[in-house]
């Protein structure tokens, strides 16, 4: 009898629990957090599965593609030091000018050519030609450089697109992260109310133990 007794307990504490309705926003807090955890939080398992695996995969995806950028970016800059006496970690402002000019005379001849257009021939002033020149040549030994073939000026171009590319992939990784949280919020606010709709359906069941006839009361409602 005893055990019959223990083991009714135990359904009606199980049932109570069950029955129990959960907080809509406490589910899309959860699934803020973390994907799947406001699914878990409603009692809704197939989708807990499906979002903690989906967040799994987009954080695993996100470091590797991190750890590729960085890489391609320690790659770039290896190579035109190595083959265009470029200094390592120079900005990417003047990795694009590398890109862009075979060499840093190359690209002074272009900045004479066009100041000489603008400022000599088309505005006829003298003073901001040398200006201009004086802000925009490319003066310092530390930034200049020379490819040494036009193959390895082309690959380096390569790399670049290679690093950008990393880079650009990385940035989806975070969106499909944001985005992974979104649906899970959304989503587990729906669960939330689908499941309070059901746990109504069985009315409210509650045990709670009564110390004074040392006993559990057992407290039933159900709203019409």
């Amino acid at each position: 009898m005893k055990k019959f007794i223990l083991i009714l307990l135990i359904l009606l504490l199980s049932l109570s629990i069950y029955c129990q309705q959960v907080s809509t926003l406490k589910a899309m807090l959860f699934s803020a957090v973390v994907p799947g955890l406001g699914e878990l939080y409603t009692k809704n398992y197939t989708k807990t599965g499906i979002f903690f695996s989906s967040e799994l995969a987009i954080i695993a995806t996100y470091f590797r593609l991190k750890a590729e950028s960085e890489w391609a970016d320690n790659n770039l800059q290896q190579f035109a030091f190595e083959n265009a006496g470029v200094p390592k970690n120079s900005t990417d402002a003047h990795y694009l000018l590398i890109k862009n000019y075979v060499s840093s005379d190359d690209l002074n001849e272009y900045i004479d050519r066009s100041a000489r257009n603008y400022y000599l021939i088309y505005k006829s002033d003298p003073e901001g030609y040398y200006e201009y020149l004086e802000e925009n040549l490319i003066t310092e030994e530390e930034d200049m450089w020379s490819w040494d073939t036009d193959e390895n000026w082309k690959h380096f171009g390569r790399l670049r697109i290679d690093k950008q590319n990393f880079e650009t992939y990385t940035q989806f990784a975070i969106a499909a992260g944001i985005l992974n949280r979104l649906i899970s919020i959304i989503d587990s606010a729906i669960s939330a109310k689908r499941f309070n709709k059901k746990v109504g359906l069985f009315g409210n069941i509650s045990v709670k133990p009564d110390w004074k006839n040392k006993g559990f009361l057992l407290n039933y409602e159900y709203r019409f």
